[in-house]
């Protein structure tokens, strides 16, 4: 555990270990143990090991350079080329503010850019921007930089678009519009061609990029063109050139600066979160909705703090519906904000966390409804000027800039309470799995190697689990608590006849690389019309999320540790539910199990849940009466309640997007739009497994494994999930299933799911996972 000036000191004390130089002061024993060990493995690793530096530091950058130049790694772990790395001048950009402030800019052109908002001294640039002649924006809304344009030409949104792009390799993509443009906008690049007295369609450029040849009487003909449409991409034989830059600056004098670094009692690390991104989509209601995959809050920001911290300042550290959280004043530079805080497990003490992103329309700019807070009965929250008020507080002016080039942290930072309080709205306020090794179950790598050839179910990280049963099943003469069977032994009603007849479509989710980003939480809501709610339904634990992430931290209690202790039961629970003071974390995805023996299906009166006979677990719409049997049966919580009638309920017309004419059209035709009064759950994208069912049916083909996936399965960026049928036995999900890392969650219960999870292995060094 570090504070971000530290970070400097371990980063130039890695370089003096691998590259050698003078040693670094300034680091306690622990922190010097964990470099000495990094730097022991990245030298065995050699030009297989990469070093990547966080800090937007020319220093940190530089130096980390170096250390991979030293092990070899330019060239294998790290590419160079000129199109694949961002090209952003941070130094220019601070001149080109002084010169618009002094007059010297007659005309600005901005595409992809928001400086008004995100520059570290906006005030600086909106000033300036008042001092240039004429000044242009092709921003597709009115945001905070367009807004102060003298013109706007603003661009196609990238579905209405022609794109190209090409990351590295040989490999180049190809976009094409998927619907016509709905506004009067036209194609950046083609307004900067008309600019330039070069006319030209933005298609015809696309074209002749890739075709030098072209001609428009090819446009149809073109077989290489359409089939590279066709596909999304094209290979070409040149790659790009990937050489090592000659840094041509003395490395050295970076090490020295890093590690002479001085901090303060108390830092701030600033930060972007996966869905905000830096303020590109606070206008998106779907995304303000996701949680933070670590804090799980949502539609908020905040400063994460340590425990030890905000208990010594008599802050709140438990929120929920009717906890709220401490409001705090966060002052740097001279510049201060209040935002409520929040207890993050694992923080360093002595800083501060706050996210980018937030604080957008503070000048009542036109960004899209789901920029600003509301109260609880859905209206806008107005400022005293009576503009809306914007969720959270832009805080891209904490900054520290150094040569021009902004640090996204801060040395001299003070806190103080307010005295007021704040709702945050979180999807998961509870830390652990207190001592439940049948929700997750992880080992270390080592662990995993040594026991990598045992059978399903024998190994000490993933054993299975079994009943004490009135019988002596192991034959010593004994009836004892040693005498148990395998849950699967233990039938209340007939199976359903899924095995080996048909299609059986399951999932197995590997614990070991997912990362929470919760990009297939984002799929699986567009995907099937799943309503945004807003954040005082998310406050009342209302969310619609047919899928969510469950983040737990290791505890350092055990119920093993409280009877060594002489510590109750009751007590010893109590203790498991506080995370470590510096806790592993492991993201488990959750949704409906699509259990065999489903216990919802038991209990519903009108048979609105049912299984059918290729194992999914079914919702019929149109039989629910709302009882939410189901759903107190449901042992993992995966059912959700429609409280209300979200398409048309006034509460829900700032965060809801089916109540916007044009917001409306991101609705999936496939998916019933569901009402209020009746319950819904994962479906394991039934309309997806109708569709490659139709597809194949007429092929003449069975169903190929991997042609059917679900969203989530789609859009996870590490393959975590995969989806397929159970009944194949050649399929990946199959092959998985049958892995002796795999488990059911929950397993005891003995409701047989067709969900299956991966133990997750742990590379570390610790005996304990």
């Amino acid at each position: 555990m570090v504070k971000p000036s530290e970070q400097n000191l371990v980063l130039a004390a890695l370089h003096s270990a691998i590259v050698g130089g003078a040693a670094v002061t300034g680091l306690s024993d622990q922190v010097s143990a964990a470099v000495n060990a990094a730097a022991a493995d990245l030298k065995k690793a050699g030009s297989a090991g990469l070093v990547v530096a966080g800090a937007n530091d020319v220093d940190a950058q530089l130096v980390a350079a170096a250390i991979n130049t030293a092990l070899g790694a330019d060239g294998t772990t790290v590419k160079y080329n000129g199109e694949g790395l961002f090209a952003g001048d941070d130094v220019a950009f601070a001149q080109l503010v002084k010169d618009m402030n002094a007059g010297r800019v007659s005309a600005l052109v901005m595409h992809g850019t928001n400086p008004a908002y995100h520059a570290a001294d906006k005030e600086a640039f909106r000033t300036g921007l008042g001092k240039v002649k004429f000044s242009v924006s092709t921003s597709g809304m009115a945001d905070e930089t367009a807004a102060r344009c003298t013109a706007m030409a603003p661009d196609h949104h990238w579905l209405e678009n022609w794109m190209d792009l090409r990351i590295g390799g040989t490999r180049i993509d190809l976009a094409q519009p998927t619907i016509q443009p709905l506004f009067d906008t036209r194609a950046a690049g083609e307004s900067f061609m008309a600019w330039a007295g070069q006319p030209t369609a933005w298609y015809d450029v696309i074209r002749t990029t890739h075709n030098a040849g072209y001609t428009s009487d090819a446009m149809y003909s073109d077989g290489q063109w359409n089939s590279s449409l066709h596909d999304g991409f094209y290979m070409t034989g040149n790659d790009i050139p990937a050489t090592a830059p000659a840094l041509g600056v003395d490395v050295s004098a970076s090490v020295r600066r890093l590690a002479s670094s001085a901090g303060g009692n108390l830092e701030l690390a600033l930060y972007q979160k996966q869905a905000i991104a830096a303020g590109d989509q606070a206008g998106n209601p779907m995304l303000q909705e996701t949680p933070d995959p670590v804090s799980k809050v949502t539609w908020d920001n905040y400063v994460t703090m340590a425990r030890a911290d905000m208990e010594t300042m008599g802050l709140n550290t438990y929120i929920a519906q009717r906890d709220k959280a401490s409001v705090v004043k966060v002052t740097v530079n001279g510049q201060s904000v209040e935002l409520p805080a929040f207890m993050q497990p694992g923080q360093t003490p002595g800083t501060l966390g706050i996210a980018l992103g937030y604080g957008r329309g503070d000048g009542g700019e036109n960004i899209g409804r789901a920029a600003f807070a509301t109260g609880e009965n859905g209206e806008h929250l107005q400022t005293a000027d009576g503009k809306p008020m914007p969720i959270g507080a832009n805080v891209f002016g904490f900054a520290t800039v150094k040569d021009g080039v902004p640090r996204y942290d801060a040395f001299d930072v003070s806190v103080e309470a307010t005295g007021a309080e704040y709702p945050l709205a979180a999807t998961q306020i509870h830390n652990t799995v207190m001592d439940r090794d049948s929700v997750v179950k992880e080992t270390t790598f080592d662990s995993y190697l040594s026991e990598a050839g045992k059978a399903k179910g024998q190994a000490s990280w993933n054993k299975n689990h079994t009943l004490t049963v009135h019988e002596d099943v192991n034959g010593d003469g004994v009836i004892d608590a040693s005498d148990g069977k395998k849950t699967s032994a233990f039938d209340l009603w007939k199976s359903h006849p899924v095995e080996g007849v048909g299609h059986r479509w399951g999932m197995t989710i590997d614990l070991t690389t997912c990362t929470g980003c919760s990009a297939c939480v984002t799929a699986c809501h567009i995907e099937n019309n799943v309503p945004v709610v807003g954040k005082d339904e998310v406050r009342r634990h209302r969310d619609m999320h047919w899928m969510r992430i469950d983040r737990y931290y290791a505890s350092d209690w055990s119920q093993e540790r409280g009877a060594e202790e002489g510590v109750g039961v009751i007590s010893s629970y109590t203790k498991m539910e506080d995370p470590s003071a510096n806790p592993q974390t492991v993201h488990m995805p959750m949704m409906c199990q699509h259990c065999n023996h489903a216990p919802c299906e038991t209990v519903c009166p009108v048979a609105a849940t049912t299984h059918s006979n290729e194992g999914l677990n079914q919702m019929t719409y149109n039989r629910c009466i709302g009882t939410r049997y189901c759903a107190n049966n449901c042992p993992y919580k995966v059912r959700r309640f429609n409280w209300f009638n979200y398409q048309g309920y006034a509460k829900f017309q700032h965060t809801n997007p089916s109540q916007d004419s044009l917001t409306r059209m991101v609705l999936n035709p496939d998916v019933t739009v569901r009402a209020r009064g009746v319950i819904e759950k994962c479906s394991m994208c039934v309309q997806r497994i109708q569709d490659g069912k139709l597809t194949a049916k007429k092929a003449g083909a069975p169903i190929v494994d991997g042609a059917v996936q679900t969203a989530c399965a789609e859009a996870c960026p590490t393959n975590a999930i995969v989806f397929g049928d159970l009944n194949d036995t050649a399929s990946e999900v199959k092959t998985n299933s049958k892995n002796n890392r795999s488990y059911h969650a929950l397993e005891e219960v003995g409701i047989q799911p067709n969900i299956f999870y991966m133990t997750k292995v742990r590379n570390t060094e610790s005996n304990e996972a």
